[in-house]
């Protein structure tokens, strides 16, 4: 998406997530499933945006094993799958709100990875993680009230030691993830802002307190 159509886009949720809440969450369901009546429709295998996006995040992400990886707000499952790839021995999941998404994901095969309908804003993943990514799905969620609701709940499915990686158009980022800085368990790994393409971004990377040693008796 240009950026101009990518404010445009943006502003529009932002209107809708002023309705009440059952209908902002089914307004938005609706939406995502008539967007991925066409494969690809963010254009996420051949846009050099989000390619060198993509590539970025990956680059982000501190050198360790993962043993189970969610990738929230999927969509098609593209960058679900390069996670997949760089990772085979993980556990990787990816959820986004749109069944036809998830149905598009699960047609690609491309990885390990598996999928499912989910919508964050009112369920969890069952378990625990150890890497979190969130990306470009932040300003779907509504006002304040639920932004801080959903970046307590990607906070609490960290493992402790556990990774979150966080992705949004910048400076709107800064807004986007400041609950994460604020999130008891959480520490600022990393802030990256890229610049050179004309669509600025930031990415955020946090870490979870490991547990507290307890030492045999």
């Amino acid at each position: 998406m240009a950026k101009a159509g990518d404010a445009l886009h943006r502003a529009f949720f932002g209107l809708l997530s002023r309705l009440p809440a059952a209908g902002a969450q089914e307004s938005v369901r609706r939406y995502f499933d008539w967007w991925h009546r066409r494969p690809d429709p963010w254009r996420y295998t051949s846009d050099s945006y989000e390619l060198d996006r993509h590539a970025a995040l990956l680059g982000c992400l501190p050198r360790r094993d993962y043993g189970r990886i969610l990738d929230v707000g999927c969509s098609e499952g593209v960058f679900t799958d390069l996670l997949s790839k760089a990772h085979p021995a993980a556990e990787t999941l990816g959820v986004d709100i749109s069944a036809q998404a998830v149905r598009s994901a699960e047609g690609r095969a491309a990885s390990a990875a598996r999928f499912a309908c989910l919508d964050i804003r009112r369920h969890a993943p069952q378990g625990a993680f150890d890497l979190v990514v969130c990306t470009e799905m932040l300003y779907y969620v509504g006002g304040s009230r639920s932004l801080r609701l959903v970046s307590g709940r990607l906070a609490g499915l960290l493992e402790p030691g556990g990774v979150l990686v966080v992705s949004h158009p910048f400076p709107e980022s800064r807004r986007l993830h400041r609950h994460f800085s604020a999130a008891g368990p959480l520490r600022p790994i990393e802030e990256l802002v890229v610049r050179g393409n004309g669509r600025p971004y930031g990415i955020s990377v946090y870490g979870r307190a490991p547990a507290p040693f307890t030492a045999p008796l």
